[in-house]
């Protein structure tokens, strides 16, 4: 684990294609499928203060977060989500958080990390209709 980056989590990557055949139900509802595409990526999290501007956007949740991910080889897209896995005492711990934005470090840094902000994951309704 890389010095500093105190949590284990995943990043998963959600469409609404399967094989390019959109996923809609017979409500015109969107059933997203979702794909783990890294493993093993340590993380710290930071909680971000909203910005005015944000506020006055109408941004439903004030809770922004900055995260520092390892390794940065990732190729990450907008609306990619991370899931916490680990540390058991994280107060993130299973929670999923979407990445808004993306910041690499240039050619000439050697640090080894990328920085992103992310949002908290909400769920609309449940999947599970068991």
């Amino acid at each position: 684990m890389t010095a500093g980056l105190l949590s284990k989590g995943r990043i998963w990557r959600f469409s609404n294609e399967i094989n390019g055949v959109s996923t809609d139900d017979s409500q015109g509802g969107a059933v997203p499928t979702g794909t783990i595409i890294y493993t093993n990526v340590s993380a710290r999290i930071f909680t971000e203060k909203p910005t005015l501007a944000l506020l006055e956007q109408g941004l439903e949740t004030p809770e922004m977060f900055q995260a520092i991910l390892s390794p940065p080889t990732m190729i990450l897209e907008h609306n990619d989500q991370y899931e916490e896995l680990a540390p058991n005492i994280s107060p993130f711990l299973n929670k999923k958080f979407v990445i808004v934005s993306i910041q690499r470090p240039s050619q000439m840094d050697n640090r080894a990390y990328l920085r992103v902000v992310m949002r908290r994951f909400e769920e609309a309704r449940s999947a599970n209709l068991q």
